[in-house]
């Protein structure tokens, strides 16, 4: 059963504020929770599952900032905006330690 409150759309995606619902968990993903609550990680299986949808979170926008900025940096490339560097140019006085 899930009870919402304050509904915000952004995108396709529903966010709620309030929610409750019920999650079985069964194989790995029980193990996993467990084990976090286990090493002290979470005091709860509900606190256990929170942090790990923050730290999914967390992982995935780094890739998305790390994959944005290397287009950016493509981008620039092909339009002649940035230089891409040989071993020797980007080693400088320190290309003669290069093998």
């Amino acid at each position: 059963m899930i009870q919402k409150q304050n509904i915000f759309k952004s995108e396709s995606i529903e966010y709620s504020i309030g929610s409750r619902m019920n999650v079985t968990l069964r194989g790995k993903t029980r193990q996993i929770i467990e084990e976090m609550i286990a090493q002290g990680y979470a005091n709860t299986k509900s606190e256990a599952i929170r942090l790990a949808i923050i730290n999914f979170g967390k992982e995935h926008s780094e890739e998305l900032i790390v994959h944005d900025k290397l287009n950016k940096i493509d981008i620039r490339i092909r339009e002649g905006k940035r230089k891409v560097l040989n071993v020797k140019e980007a080693l400088g006085i320190h290309a003669k330690h290069v093998k």
